[in-house]
């Protein structure tokens, strides 16, 4: 039997100490927003244990074996007598080998003496079966074009029509002049002379799927009309494995499954016994009197599966230990502990100062959200996200927050633009009054009798529209991620003011190369037409 160790308390030499604290210093130094880089000089080293981790393991092999009752074609081959009727007769277990090592695979056996021919289910033993192309008329609708007689012209090319011609005659007088009406025959434009037209329509040819005759080999028994019937047996080999760990008490029950998360495959794993179960036969291992790890390993064995027609052929049990001492130090007159794992001592941190301080600063957020004081929180929440321990709760805490915090930023913005609004109208309609358009605008503008008021208008809706949805939308960080609430309004402010100027700018542009007038006249069109719809649907229902 394995040499299993109790936890015992060892005391560091001069040498392991100044590595330990060398070691804790590195630790402290690499975590973002924590200013005790030193943190291994300052505590104070209590008590040194040497604590080992172990590991129990179970691997187990299944088995899982299905009867599928299925069928294939015959193909011209001959099959020995039925003996094998239903499923009752057979004994899955005893036609394929168990595998003798762990595998993950699939494998399919036919069971002897289950063949036996019986008529195609699909083609009712015919051999053919209903054309799927044409449904079993024998006959498809194929797109053509006919020639129909050109309606204009009647098929003629050409048609009669009236000319006025300039006609001069002799009088007494002299030569006269005078308009005389002619009828002529002139090309048809309907059908370009042709006398007729070419009309989509489809005719009706024999089937090349199926001859004509409405039937196709069936895709089933390929025509021989009958199957060859069996039972397969389908295997289904796989693996799985259970691990449970026994902790030394120095470690706090609530801390140990944070510490199995931070357990990955460079943790230093010895072997110190390894046991092959046959079946389910763990009680010749006398498991429960392993001296240290004995629970552990005995409940293991209460993770196999028992799954209908599936087998268990072996087990792995293994025990494995993980060299670790367990250190309580003393910071700021408040104890924690920590654990070096293995010989190159991974530092693993159960209980620090760290913790302690993010859990301060998680204290203040909740205080300062609570006095509505979301720029505080959020300032302090930031400090809170760079420390590892931080969780997806703070990351999603603090999106909560600054959406909060855009509010402020988005009234700066949206005040901004309607000052913008009343300062610039008066501008815009001298600008616009004064005639500054394009060659072209000018001739839109009195096609249309556009007024000033109205092109003054639409302008200002165009840039309050793009630039408060921007400021909804797409309000930049620069504007809301400071924590004093006055700030966060400036910087909307002067982010409404920038948008507002751009999306006028375009709206002056827009005006001056005659989009803006062609917009109006649209407008006014739209609301005549549905003006008038509302009139029409009042008169005749009222």
């Amino acid at each position: 039997m394995a040499n299993y160790r109790d936890s015992k308390k060892i005391s560091f030499s001069k040498v392991e100490e100044n590595r330990f604290r060398q070691l804790f210093n590195d630790w402290a130094k690499s975590i973002e927003g924590y200013n005790r880089n030193n943190l291994g000089n300052q505590l104070k080293i209590v008590e040194v244990w040497d604590t080992p981790i172990y590991r129990g393991l179970l691997k187990t092999q299944y088995d899982n074996r299905m009867l599928h009752n299925t069928y294939e074609r015959i193909g011209g081959r001959t099959f020995p007598p039925r003996t094998i009727s239903g499923e009752s007769q057979i004994n899955r277990w005893s036609l394929a080998s168990p595998p003798k090592e762990f595998s993950n695979n699939e494998k399919s056996y036919l069971v002897p003496g289950s063949q036996y021919i019986d008529g195609c289910h699909t083609c009712h033993a015919t051999g053919k079966v209903t054309c799927g192309r044409c449904g079993g008329k024998g006959t498809i609708l194929v797109p053509c074009t006919i020639k129909q007689p050109c309606p204009k012209c009647g098929g003629r090319g050409s048609v009669q029509t009236t000319v006025r011609e300039l006609e001069y005659y002799n009088t007494y007088e002299g030569l006269k002049s005078r308009y005389v009406d002619k009828v002529k025959r002139v090309n048809c434009s309907a059908c370009m002379a042709s006398g007729y037209h070419e009309v989509k329509s489809y005719k009706e040819e024999p089937c090349p799927t199926c001859h004509a005759t409405g039937k196709v080999t069936c895709d089933t028994c390929g025509g021989d009309r009958n199957l060859v019937r069996f039972w397969q047996l389908h295997c289904s080999h796989y693996t799985k494995t259970y691990v449970d760990y026994r902790f030394p008490a120095q470690v706090p029950s609530d801390e140990i499954p944070k510490i199995i998360k931070l357990f990955n495959s460079s943790t230093p794993w010895r072997v110190m016994e390894k046991m092959n179960v046959d079946k389910e036969n763990f009680d010749k291992n006398d498991l429960a009197s392993r001296p240290i790890v004995g629970s552990m390993l005995s409940k293991l064995p209460n993770r196999i599966e028992h799954l209908t027609h599936t087998a268990v052929c072996f087990n792995l049990l293994e025990s494995c230990e993980c060299e670790a001492k367990t250190v309580v130090y003393e910071v700021d007159r408040k104890r924690y502990s920590c654990m070096l794992l293995g010989s190159d001592w991974k530092l693993i941190t159960v209980t620090s100062p760290v913790s302690d301080h993010m859990d301060d600063l998680k204290d203040k957020v909740n205080r300062y959200a609570s006095l509505r004081q979301y720029g505080k929180a959020w300032s302090v929440l930031q400090k809170v996200n760079k420390f590892p321990q931080a969780g997806s709760k703070e990351a999603r805490m603090q999106t909560q927050l600054e959406e909060r915090m855009a509010l402020m930023s988005r009234l700066g913005a949206n005040l901004a633009i309607v000052l913008c609004v009343i300062f610039l109208a008066p501008l815009l309609y001298t600008l616009y009054d004064s005639e500054f358009y394009a060659i072209w605008t000018h001739w839109i503008i009195d096609k249309f009798n556009n007024k000033t008021g109205s092109l003054l208008l639409l302008s200002l809706l165009f840039a309050m529209f793009f630039s408060m949805r921007y400021c909804k939308e797409d309000m930049p960080e620069f504007a809301y991620k400071v924590a004093s609430p006055i700030s966060r309004f400036i910087r909307g402010f002067i982010v409404g003011t920038g948008k507002f100027i751009f999306f006028v700018s375009i709206a002056i542009i827009l005006t001056y190369i005659g989009v803006t007038p062609l917009v109006s006249q649209l407008i006014y069109i739209v609301f005549t037409i549905i003006f008038m719809i509302i009139f029409l649907i009042v008169g005749i229902f009222k």
